[in-house]
């Protein structure tokens, strides 16, 4: 990745005797502020799911709580709860599957901030099974038996490919599963060192865009809508000795995450130079679906990741904050629906959600009104939004500005 005024420069992490490819890290410096800021080591991974902390650092938001970001690039989760282990950082972006064979095998971390989470079909999804323009492969049936390339066994990769095969009606045991890291798979795949390559972005669209390939599953939504991927964890005992850290790194990574969400535009900047448009961005929320949680650390302990269902009081902070995604599509024509795990809303329970607006008319719009609550895009163009927001008991409104009488319903917050 070229170096570029206003991301932090990238760096290579020298890590259990490899040298770890790195495109998007290094050390990450809070923008200038008067007071004296308290520098936060952290460990992420080369993938467009960190950058929203590049993007609250150059926003200021870290600084702002007194924060600064020294960061580095390691190449899959497990080795980053590794490096933690060995007090090599204070905080690490990992994959929830990474966070719970570390709680489960005596590496006491807990999750202090949530961070993305999947699509909800291979056409908006940025982490799937690609092969070959070429490949003979064309449904996840005929992945059964080939090589498929993920970042590192027994991680996140690994439970997601495996659970969405037997879901798909697919031997789960049926495929090869290689490690190797993120930058090195589109030319495993090319070179026919692999059948197929299980990648996030941007290398999904640098796969297709440049090199032809194809998507054959995207795993992650066949197991749920917006299913739970990566998050960011801490020691026990760091914690125990910086709650106020802690605490202000929380506030500053969930004002990243809402910003990115709502800005996917100012991301696109921060992605390696070359990056083919129409890449499609993960889904970033402060908020942790527990019950989706739940199913992946069952998928977990299936398959043999871990061995035992993880304490969730335990693994993840009291002071992050339990809620669902909900999907809002308005258009193209005179509709407006609102959907929790693809079937339309009608009623909720109370609690807090996060709403992913894909607004598709130039004359309606989405609008949430209620209690607490007053949320809506433009009626005059198309755009997309996402807004977490916390619903109370009582009635809210779903409707269009254009079209008012026609497209108004009643939500009932139980």
């Amino acid at each position: 990745m070229q170096r570029r005024k206003g991301i932090h420069h990238v760096g290579a992490a020298l890590f259990a005797g490899a040298v770890a490819l790195t495109l998007f890290s290094g050390t990450a410096v809070s923008s200038p502020q008067r007071q004296a800021l308290t520098t936060i080591t952290l460990d992420t991974l080369p993938i467009a799911n960190g950058l929203p902390l590049t993007l609250g650092i150059n926003k200021g938001f870290f600084a702002a709580q007194g924060l600064e970001i020294k960061s580095t690039t390691l190449q899959s989760g497990n080795d980053i709860v590794l490096a933690m282990s060995n007090n090599q950082a204070n905080i690490g972006y990992v994959g929830y599957v990474p966070a719970m064979i570390a709680r489960t095998s005596g590496i006491p971390v807990t999750i202090i901030a949530a961070s993305d989470d999947e699509g909800t079909s291979a056409t908006d999804n940025w982490q799937d099974i690609l092969v070959k323009g070429s490949s003979s492969i064309q449904t996840p049936a005929q992945l059964a038996g080939k090589t498929i390339a993920v970042n590192a066994l027994k991680g996140v990769g690994e439970v997601v490919i495996r659970a969405a095969l037997k879901k798909s009606g697919v031997d789960p045991n049926s495929v090869n599963l290689v490690a190797m890291p993120f930058p090195t798979m589109r030319t495993a795949l090319n070179n026919g060192q692999v059948d197929a390559i299980w990648a996030p972005e941007p290398f999904v669209t640098q796969g297709v865009s440049l090199d032809g390939d194809r998507v054959v599953m995207a795993p992650g939504p066949v197991l749920g809508k917006y299913f739970p991927n990566g998050c960011y964890v801490a020691r026990d005992e760091w914690v125990a000795q910086n709650p106020t850290l802690a605490k202000a790194f929380q506030t500053a990574m969930n004002q990243s995450l809402a910003y990115a969400q709502a800005h996917p535009e100012e991301i696109i900047p921060l992605l390696p130079a070359g990056t083919p448009s129409g890449i499609h961005l993960p889904v970033w929320s402060s908020l942790i679906d527990r019950q989706q949680l739940l199913q992946l650390a069952q998928y977990a302990k299936e398959y043999g990741v871990i061995t035992t269902l993880p304490n969730f009081t335990k693994l993840i902070s009291g002071a992050v904050v339990s809620g669902k995604f909900l999907q809002a599509t308005v258009g193209p024509g005179v509709f407006v629906t609102l959907r929790l795990n693809g079937s339309v809303v009608k009623t909720l329970p109370a609690g807090s959600y996060t709403i992913s607006v894909t607004d598709k008319s130039a004359k309606d719009n989405f609008h949430l009104t209620g209690k607490g609550v007053n949320k809506s895009t433009s009626v005059a163009k198309s755009q997309t939004a996402s807004w977490t927001v916390k619903l109370a008991k009582g009635s809210y409104t779903v409707t269009s500005d254009g079209h008012p009488k026609l497209l108004s319903r009643t939500i009932t917050v139980t």
